[in-house]
Protein backbone atom coordinates (compact mmCIF):
# COMPACT_ATOMS: atom_id res chain seq x y z
CA UNK A 1 0.00 0.00 0.00
CA UNK A 2 1.10 3.60 -0.48
CA UNK A 3 2.41 5.62 2.41
CA UNK A 4 -0.81 7.55 2.88
CA UNK A 5 -2.78 4.43 3.75
CA UNK A 6 -0.13 2.49 5.60
CA UNK A 7 -0.40 2.06 9.34
CA UNK A 8 2.19 1.60 12.04
CA UNK A 9 3.13 -1.87 13.27
CA UNK A 10 0.55 -3.12 15.69
CA UNK A 11 2.33 -2.65 19.04
CA UNK A 12 3.79 0.75 18.20
CA UNK A 13 0.51 2.00 16.76
CA UNK A 14 -1.50 1.09 19.83
CA UNK A 15 1.08 2.48 22.22
CA UNK A 16 0.88 5.89 20.55
CA UNK A 17 -2.89 6.01 20.97
CA UNK A 18 -3.05 5.41 24.68
CA UNK A 19 -2.41 8.10 27.25
CA UNK A 20 -0.54 5.45 29.22
CA UNK A 21 1.72 2.71 28.40
CA UNK A 22 5.25 1.57 27.93
CA UNK A 23 5.17 -1.78 26.22
CA UNK A 24 8.00 -4.14 27.14
CA UNK A 25 8.24 -6.42 24.10
CA UNK A 26 11.48 -8.07 25.16
CA UNK A 27 9.85 -9.68 28.19
CA UNK A 28 7.36 -11.98 26.52
CA UNK A 29 6.50 -12.89 22.95
CA UNK A 30 5.38 -16.05 21.17
CA UNK A 31 4.45 -16.97 17.61
CA UNK A 32 2.08 -19.73 16.60
CA UNK A 33 2.36 -20.75 12.95
CA UNK A 34 -0.04 -22.86 10.91
CA UNK A 35 1.72 -23.65 7.63
CA UNK A 36 -0.26 -23.98 4.44
CA UNK A 37 0.52 -24.91 0.87
CA UNK A 38 0.27 -21.31 -0.29
CA UNK A 39 3.60 -20.14 -1.75
CA UNK A 40 5.37 -16.77 -1.43
CA UNK A 41 7.22 -14.86 1.27
CA UNK A 42 5.73 -14.35 4.72
CA UNK A 43 6.41 -11.29 6.84
CA UNK A 44 9.69 -11.69 8.67
CA UNK A 45 9.77 -10.24 12.20
CA UNK A 46 13.46 -10.93 12.71
CA UNK A 47 15.99 -8.11 12.43
CA UNK A 48 18.65 -10.56 11.24
CA UNK A 49 18.95 -11.37 7.50
CA UNK A 50 18.39 -14.94 6.50
CA UNK A 51 18.77 -16.97 3.34
CA UNK A 52 15.85 -17.05 0.95
CA UNK A 53 15.20 -20.79 0.92
CA UNK A 54 11.92 -22.62 0.39
CA UNK A 55 12.13 -24.02 3.94
CA UNK A 56 12.09 -20.46 5.26
CA UNK A 57 8.95 -19.42 3.38
CA UNK A 58 5.99 -20.33 5.61
CA UNK A 59 2.49 -20.04 4.23
CA UNK A 60 -0.46 -18.37 5.91
CA UNK A 61 -0.09 -18.46 9.67
CA UNK A 62 -1.10 -16.77 12.93
CA UNK A 63 1.25 -14.72 15.10
CA UNK A 64 0.42 -14.46 18.79
CA UNK A 65 2.04 -11.98 21.20
CA UNK A 66 1.47 -11.34 24.87
CA UNK A 67 3.39 -8.43 26.37
CA UNK A 68 3.36 -6.76 29.79
CA UNK A 69 3.09 -2.98 29.96
CA UNK A 70 4.17 -0.36 32.47
CA UNK A 71 4.26 3.40 32.57
CA UNK A 72 2.44 6.52 33.70
CA UNK A 73 2.57 10.27 34.09
CA UNK A 74 2.35 12.84 36.86
CA UNK A 75 -1.29 13.33 35.79
CA UNK A 76 -2.55 9.75 36.20
CA UNK A 77 0.05 8.01 38.38
CA UNK A 78 2.05 4.87 37.73
CA UNK A 79 0.63 1.52 36.69
CA UNK A 80 0.79 -1.58 34.57
CA UNK A 81 -1.19 -3.84 32.34
CA UNK A 82 -0.99 -6.13 29.35
CA UNK A 83 -1.05 -6.29 25.57
CA UNK A 84 -2.30 -9.36 23.65
CA UNK A 85 -2.26 -9.61 19.87
CA UNK A 86 -3.31 -12.26 17.36
CA UNK A 87 -2.39 -11.50 13.74
CA UNK A 88 -3.21 -13.51 10.63
CA UNK A 89 -0.51 -13.20 7.96
CA UNK A 90 -0.24 -14.68 4.46
CA UNK A 91 2.32 -14.63 1.65
CA UNK A 92 2.06 -11.49 -0.45
CA UNK A 93 -0.34 -9.76 1.96
CA UNK A 94 1.15 -6.62 3.54
CA UNK A 95 1.02 -5.95 6.44
CA UNK A 96 -1.36 -8.81 7.38
CA UNK A 97 -4.77 -10.36 6.63
CA UNK A 98 -6.35 -9.23 9.91
CA UNK A 99 -5.27 -8.24 13.38
CA UNK A 100 -7.07 -8.79 16.70
CA UNK A 101 -5.61 -7.27 19.83
CA UNK A 102 -6.52 -6.24 23.34
CA UNK A 103 -4.84 -4.23 26.06
CA UNK A 104 -5.66 -3.17 29.58
CA UNK A 105 -4.02 -0.71 31.93
CA UNK A 106 -4.56 0.54 35.47
CA UNK A 107 -2.70 3.22 37.44
CA UNK A 108 -2.23 3.97 41.13
CA UNK A 109 -1.43 7.24 42.87
CA UNK A 110 -1.06 8.45 46.43
CA UNK A 111 -4.40 9.66 47.75
CA UNK A 112 -4.87 12.98 49.53
CA UNK A 113 -5.12 11.12 52.83
CA UNK A 114 -3.54 7.77 53.62
CA UNK A 115 -3.32 4.97 51.09
CA UNK A 116 -3.69 4.91 47.33
CA UNK A 117 -6.36 5.61 44.73
CA UNK A 118 -6.96 4.37 41.19
CA UNK A 119 -7.02 7.40 38.87
CA UNK A 120 -7.21 5.54 35.57
CA UNK A 121 -8.53 2.27 34.13
CA UNK A 122 -8.61 1.41 30.44
CA UNK A 123 -9.48 -1.72 28.46
CA UNK A 124 -9.99 -2.15 24.73
CA UNK A 125 -10.33 -4.77 21.99
CA UNK A 126 -9.29 -3.83 18.45
CA UNK A 127 -10.09 -5.63 15.19
CA UNK A 128 -8.38 -4.44 11.98
CA UNK A 129 -8.75 -5.61 8.37
CA UNK A 130 -6.30 -3.83 5.98
CA UNK A 131 -8.16 -5.03 2.86
CA UNK A 132 -11.82 -4.89 3.80
CA UNK A 133 -13.99 -6.90 1.37
CA UNK A 134 -10.90 -7.50 -0.75
CA UNK A 135 -10.50 -3.80 -1.56
CA UNK A 136 -7.66 -1.41 -0.57
CA UNK A 137 -9.72 -0.08 2.34
CA UNK A 138 -8.64 -0.27 5.97
CA UNK A 139 -11.40 -1.20 8.49
CA UNK A 140 -10.93 -0.77 12.22
CA UNK A 141 -13.42 -1.50 15.02
CA UNK A 142 -12.31 -0.82 18.59
CA UNK A 143 -14.70 -1.13 21.57
CA UNK A 144 -13.16 0.44 24.67
CA UNK A 145 -13.89 1.05 28.35
CA UNK A 146 -12.28 3.83 30.41
CA UNK A 147 -12.81 5.11 33.94
CA UNK A 148 -10.96 8.24 35.04
CA UNK A 149 -11.56 9.27 38.65
CA UNK A 150 -9.26 12.30 39.07
CA UNK A 151 -9.98 14.48 36.05
CA UNK A 152 -9.17 18.17 36.50
CA UNK A 153 -11.61 21.03 36.16
CA UNK A 154 -10.26 24.43 37.20
CA UNK A 155 -12.88 26.45 35.37
CA UNK A 156 -13.61 27.51 31.81
CA UNK A 157 -11.38 29.64 29.64
CA UNK A 158 -7.76 30.66 29.41
CA UNK A 159 -7.85 32.76 32.60
CA UNK A 160 -9.05 30.00 34.95
CA UNK A 161 -7.14 29.63 38.19
CA UNK A 162 -5.70 26.60 39.98
CA UNK A 163 -5.83 28.31 43.40
CA UNK A 164 -8.65 26.79 45.49
CA UNK A 165 -10.71 28.92 47.87
CA UNK A 166 -9.85 28.80 51.56
CA UNK A 167 -11.19 25.68 53.23
CA UNK A 168 -11.88 23.81 49.97
CA UNK A 169 -11.72 20.02 50.01
CA UNK A 170 -8.65 18.24 48.65
CA UNK A 171 -10.49 17.20 45.45
CA UNK A 172 -12.17 20.55 44.88
CA UNK A 173 -10.89 20.68 41.28
CA UNK A 174 -11.61 17.02 40.42
CA UNK A 175 -14.41 14.92 38.98
CA UNK A 176 -14.77 11.40 37.58
CA UNK A 177 -16.01 9.99 34.30
CA UNK A 178 -16.77 6.41 33.25
CA UNK A 179 -17.17 6.10 29.49
CA UNK A 180 -17.38 3.04 27.23
CA UNK A 181 -16.64 3.98 23.63
CA UNK A 182 -17.16 2.33 20.24
CA UNK A 183 -15.48 3.77 17.10
CA UNK A 184 -15.69 2.30 13.60
CA UNK A 185 -13.28 3.73 11.02
CA UNK A 186 -12.81 3.06 7.30
CA UNK A 187 -9.79 4.46 5.40
CA UNK A 188 -8.92 4.41 1.71
CA UNK A 189 -6.27 5.72 -0.70
CA UNK A 190 -7.19 8.68 -2.90
CA UNK A 191 -3.83 9.44 -4.52
CA UNK A 192 -0.22 8.68 -3.71
CA UNK A 193 0.40 10.03 -0.17
CA UNK A 194 -3.25 11.16 0.10
CA UNK A 195 -5.93 9.16 1.93
CA UNK A 196 -9.47 9.73 3.14
CA UNK A 197 -11.43 8.23 5.99
CA UNK A 198 -14.97 8.09 7.34
CA UNK A 199 -16.41 6.55 10.45
CA UNK A 200 -18.82 6.72 13.32
CA UNK A 201 -18.57 6.57 17.09
CA UNK A 202 -20.80 6.13 20.11
CA UNK A 203 -19.77 7.04 23.64
CA UNK A 204 -21.79 6.76 26.85
CA UNK A 205 -20.71 8.74 29.93
CA UNK A 206 -21.49 8.58 33.61
CA UNK A 207 -20.10 11.53 35.58
CA UNK A 208 -19.12 11.56 39.25
CA UNK A 209 -19.28 15.17 40.44
CA UNK A 210 -19.11 16.09 44.13
CA UNK A 211 -21.62 18.75 45.18
CA UNK A 212 -18.86 20.86 46.74
CA UNK A 213 -16.52 20.64 43.73
CA UNK A 214 -15.60 23.54 41.45
CA UNK A 215 -17.46 21.88 38.59
CA UNK A 216 -20.71 21.52 40.54
CA UNK A 217 -20.51 25.07 41.86
CA UNK A 218 -19.94 26.49 38.37
CA UNK A 219 -22.97 24.58 37.10
CA UNK A 220 -25.25 25.90 39.85
CA UNK A 221 -23.87 29.39 40.62
CA UNK A 222 -21.89 30.35 37.50
CA UNK A 223 -22.79 33.00 34.95
CA UNK A 224 -25.37 32.12 32.27
CA UNK A 225 -22.50 31.60 29.80
CA UNK A 226 -20.70 29.18 32.15
CA UNK A 227 -23.89 27.25 32.93
CA UNK A 228 -24.62 26.89 29.22
CA UNK A 229 -21.13 25.57 28.45
CA UNK A 230 -21.16 23.03 31.30
CA UNK A 231 -24.64 21.63 30.70
CA UNK A 232 -26.03 18.56 32.45
CA UNK A 233 -24.33 15.90 34.59
CA UNK A 234 -27.00 13.26 33.81
CA UNK A 235 -25.93 10.04 32.06
CA UNK A 236 -25.37 10.96 28.45
CA UNK A 237 -24.65 9.40 25.10
CA UNK A 238 -22.91 11.01 22.13
CA UNK A 239 -23.10 9.59 18.59
CA UNK A 240 -20.85 11.15 15.94
CA UNK A 241 -20.02 10.90 12.26
CA UNK A 242 -16.38 11.55 11.35
CA UNK A 243 -14.84 12.50 7.99
CA UNK A 244 -11.29 13.44 7.14
CA UNK A 245 -8.27 13.38 4.87
CA UNK A 246 -4.54 13.02 5.43
CA UNK A 247 -1.33 13.73 3.51
CA UNK A 248 1.60 11.54 4.55
CA UNK A 249 5.02 11.34 2.90
CA UNK A 250 7.09 10.53 6.01
CA UNK A 251 10.03 8.18 5.72
CA UNK A 252 8.83 6.32 8.85
CA UNK A 253 5.62 6.36 10.89
CA UNK A 254 7.41 5.24 14.07
CA UNK A 255 10.40 7.61 14.25
CA UNK A 256 10.35 10.15 11.42
CA UNK A 257 13.44 11.88 10.03
CA UNK A 258 11.97 13.72 7.04
CA UNK A 259 8.63 14.43 5.42
CA UNK A 260 5.22 15.77 6.41
CA UNK A 261 2.02 14.40 7.90
CA UNK A 262 -1.06 16.63 7.76
CA UNK A 263 -4.66 15.79 8.68
CA UNK A 264 -8.01 17.55 8.51
CA UNK A 265 -10.96 16.05 10.39
CA UNK A 266 -14.62 16.94 10.79
CA UNK A 267 -16.76 15.39 13.51
CA UNK A 268 -20.55 15.86 13.57
CA UNK A 269 -22.90 14.96 16.42
CA UNK A 270 -26.52 15.12 15.18
CA UNK A 271 -28.03 15.08 18.66
CA UNK A 272 -31.09 16.97 19.84
CA UNK A 273 -31.73 18.76 23.14
CA UNK A 274 -35.18 17.15 23.26
CA UNK A 275 -33.58 13.69 23.39
CA UNK A 276 -32.04 13.17 26.87
CA UNK A 277 -30.08 10.12 25.68
CA UNK A 278 -28.48 12.00 22.74
CA UNK A 279 -28.81 15.65 23.72
CA UNK A 280 -25.57 17.07 22.26
CA UNK A 281 -25.66 18.65 18.83
CA UNK A 282 -22.30 20.03 17.72
CA UNK A 283 -19.49 19.97 15.16
CA UNK A 284 -15.73 19.79 15.63
CA UNK A 285 -13.11 20.86 13.09
CA UNK A 286 -9.46 19.90 13.59
CA UNK A 287 -6.38 20.73 11.51
CA UNK A 288 -3.13 19.00 12.47
CA UNK A 289 0.09 19.85 10.57
CA UNK A 290 3.41 18.07 11.21
CA UNK A 291 6.77 18.63 9.52
CA UNK A 292 10.10 16.85 10.01
CA UNK A 293 13.32 18.50 8.82
CA UNK A 294 16.73 16.77 9.01
CA UNK A 295 19.38 19.14 10.34
CA UNK A 296 22.31 16.72 10.34
CA UNK A 297 21.36 13.59 8.44
CA UNK A 298 19.30 11.28 10.62
CA UNK A 299 21.20 12.22 13.77
CA UNK A 300 19.51 15.59 14.44
CA UNK A 301 15.94 16.29 13.32
CA UNK A 302 13.65 19.26 13.91
CA UNK A 303 10.04 18.08 14.39
CA UNK A 304 7.22 20.64 14.50
CA UNK A 305 3.47 20.26 14.96
CA UNK A 306 0.74 22.94 14.88
CA UNK A 307 -2.85 22.07 15.86
CA UNK A 308 -6.07 24.06 15.64
CA UNK A 309 -9.36 22.74 17.04
CA UNK A 310 -12.81 24.38 17.02
CA UNK A 311 -16.07 23.18 18.57
CA UNK A 312 -19.35 24.70 17.35
CA UNK A 313 -22.78 24.18 18.84
CA UNK A 314 -23.40 22.48 22.19
CA UNK A 315 -20.74 19.84 22.96
CA UNK A 316 -20.43 18.10 26.35
CA UNK A 317 -18.16 20.13 28.61
CA UNK A 318 -15.43 17.46 28.85
CA UNK A 319 -14.80 17.82 25.10
CA UNK A 320 -13.64 21.40 25.75
CA UNK A 321 -10.33 20.11 27.15
CA UNK A 322 -9.60 17.77 24.21
CA UNK A 323 -8.78 17.87 20.51
CA UNK A 324 -9.60 15.33 17.83
CA UNK A 325 -6.50 13.51 16.56
CA UNK A 326 -8.53 10.40 15.78
CA UNK A 327 -8.44 9.48 19.46
CA UNK A 328 -9.60 12.36 21.63
CA UNK A 329 -6.62 13.54 23.68
CA UNK A 330 -5.99 16.52 25.92
CA UNK A 331 -4.76 19.74 24.30
CA UNK A 332 -3.33 22.43 26.61
CA UNK A 333 -1.75 19.96 29.00
CA UNK A 334 -0.99 16.27 29.29
CA UNK A 335 1.04 13.63 27.52
CA UNK A 336 0.20 14.56 23.91
CA UNK A 337 -0.61 18.27 24.24
CA UNK A 338 1.36 21.01 26.00
CA UNK A 339 3.67 19.07 28.30
CA UNK A 340 4.29 20.47 31.78
CA UNK A 341 0.75 21.83 31.98
CA UNK A 342 -1.48 19.37 33.91
CA UNK A 343 -3.92 17.41 31.76
CA UNK A 344 -7.43 18.92 31.51
CA UNK A 345 -6.09 22.19 32.95
CA UNK A 346 -7.74 24.48 30.36
CA UNK A 347 -11.22 24.13 28.83
CA UNK A 348 -12.46 25.99 25.76
CA UNK A 349 -14.25 25.63 22.45
CA UNK A 350 -11.28 27.05 20.53
CA UNK A 351 -7.72 25.74 20.94
CA UNK A 352 -4.44 26.42 19.19
CA UNK A 353 -1.13 24.88 20.24
CA UNK A 354 2.28 23.87 18.92
CA UNK A 355 5.01 21.38 19.73
CA UNK A 356 8.62 21.82 18.62
CA UNK A 357 11.25 19.14 19.26
CA UNK A 358 14.92 18.76 18.42
CA UNK A 359 15.44 14.99 18.28
CA UNK A 360 18.88 13.43 18.28
CA UNK A 361 20.28 9.94 17.76
CA UNK A 362 23.54 9.77 19.71
CA UNK A 363 24.46 6.10 19.92
CA UNK A 364 23.32 2.64 18.85
CA UNK A 365 23.93 -0.86 20.14
CA UNK A 366 22.38 -4.34 20.02
CA UNK A 367 20.37 -5.78 22.91
CA UNK A 368 18.10 -8.85 23.05
CA UNK A 369 18.44 -9.38 19.32
CA UNK A 370 17.41 -5.84 18.34
CA UNK A 371 19.24 -2.71 17.31
CA UNK A 372 18.66 -0.05 19.96
CA UNK A 373 19.15 3.65 19.17
CA UNK A 374 19.62 6.10 22.05
CA UNK A 375 18.95 9.81 21.76
CA UNK A 376 17.94 12.89 23.68
CA UNK A 377 15.23 15.42 22.83
CA UNK A 378 14.67 19.05 23.77
CA UNK A 379 11.22 20.58 23.31
CA UNK A 380 9.07 23.67 23.64
CA UNK A 381 5.26 23.39 23.69
CA UNK A 382 2.76 26.22 23.88
CA UNK A 383 -0.80 27.24 23.18
CA UNK A 384 -4.00 28.95 24.22
CA UNK A 385 -7.74 28.28 24.58
CA UNK A 386 -10.83 30.46 24.24
CA UNK A 387 -13.90 29.49 26.25
CA UNK A 388 -16.40 30.12 23.45
CA UNK A 389 -16.57 31.22 19.84
CA UNK A 390 -17.62 34.69 21.00
CA UNK A 391 -15.42 36.98 23.09
CA UNK A 392 -15.46 36.13 26.80
CA UNK A 393 -12.85 38.38 28.44
CA UNK A 394 -13.99 37.46 31.95
CA UNK A 395 -13.13 33.82 31.21
CA UNK A 396 -10.18 34.22 28.83
CA UNK A 397 -8.48 37.42 29.97
CA UNK A 398 -7.42 40.22 27.68
CA UNK A 399 -3.71 39.55 27.22
CA UNK A 400 -1.76 37.07 25.14
CA UNK A 401 -2.36 34.34 27.72
CA UNK A 402 0.19 31.97 26.20
CA UNK A 403 0.55 28.69 28.15
CA UNK A 404 3.80 26.82 27.65
CA UNK A 405 6.04 23.99 28.76
CA UNK A 406 9.74 23.51 28.14
CA UNK A 407 11.89 20.47 28.84
CA UNK A 408 13.74 17.48 27.54
CA UNK A 409 13.90 13.74 27.60
CA UNK A 410 15.48 10.55 26.34
CA UNK A 411 14.47 8.19 23.56
CA UNK A 412 15.20 4.49 23.06
CA UNK A 413 14.19 2.96 19.73
CA UNK A 414 14.22 -0.84 19.56
CA UNK A 415 14.24 -2.27 16.05
CA UNK A 416 11.98 -0.45 13.60
CA UNK A 417 8.67 -0.60 15.47
CA UNK A 418 9.10 0.58 19.07
CA UNK A 419 10.12 3.85 20.72
CA UNK A 420 10.27 4.51 24.45
CA UNK A 421 10.24 8.14 25.56
CA UNK A 422 10.69 9.71 28.98
CA UNK A 423 10.19 13.47 29.32
CA UNK A 424 10.35 16.09 32.06
CA UNK A 425 8.73 19.48 31.47
CA UNK A 426 8.63 22.76 33.36
CA UNK A 427 5.69 25.11 33.07
CA UNK A 428 4.36 27.95 35.22
CA UNK A 429 1.30 25.69 35.58
CA UNK A 430 3.35 22.62 36.63
CA UNK A 431 3.43 21.39 40.25
CA UNK A 432 6.47 21.50 40.21
CA UNK A 433 7.26 19.68 36.94
CA UNK A 434 5.48 17.29 34.63
CA UNK A 435 6.87 13.80 34.08
CA UNK A 436 5.89 11.41 31.29
CA UNK A 437 6.93 7.86 30.40
CA UNK A 438 5.24 6.41 27.35
CA UNK A 439 5.67 4.41 24.17
CA UNK A 440 5.89 6.21 20.85
CA UNK A 441 7.10 9.64 19.79
CA UNK A 442 5.11 12.71 20.84
CA UNK A 443 3.84 13.07 17.24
Amino acid sequence: MHRASRREPSVARRARRRAWGVFLPALSAATLCAASAVGGDALNSSDQPRKDTDAQKPGAHNEFNIVPAAGGTTDIGIGGGYFIGLTRTAPGVVPYVWDLESAGFITFAHASGDGFEVPYQDLYVDFTVPRFLGSPMWLEVRPEYSWETTLNYNGLGNASTAVPPQGAQAKYFMYGRLHPYLPVDLRWRILDHLAGHAGMTFEQSWLQVAKTSKLALDQTTGTPEVKKLIGSFAPQGVATLIYGAQWDNRDSEVSTHRGMFHTIDVKLSPGDASMPELRYRYAEFTANARAFVPIWGDRIVLAVRVVGDALLGSPPFYELSRFNDGFQTYAIGGLYGVRGVPAQRYYGKLKVFENAEVRTELASFHALGHKVVFGVTGFFDGGRVWADTTAQPDLDGRGLGFKYGVGGGVRFQSGSTFVLRADIAYSPDATPVGGYVAAGQMF
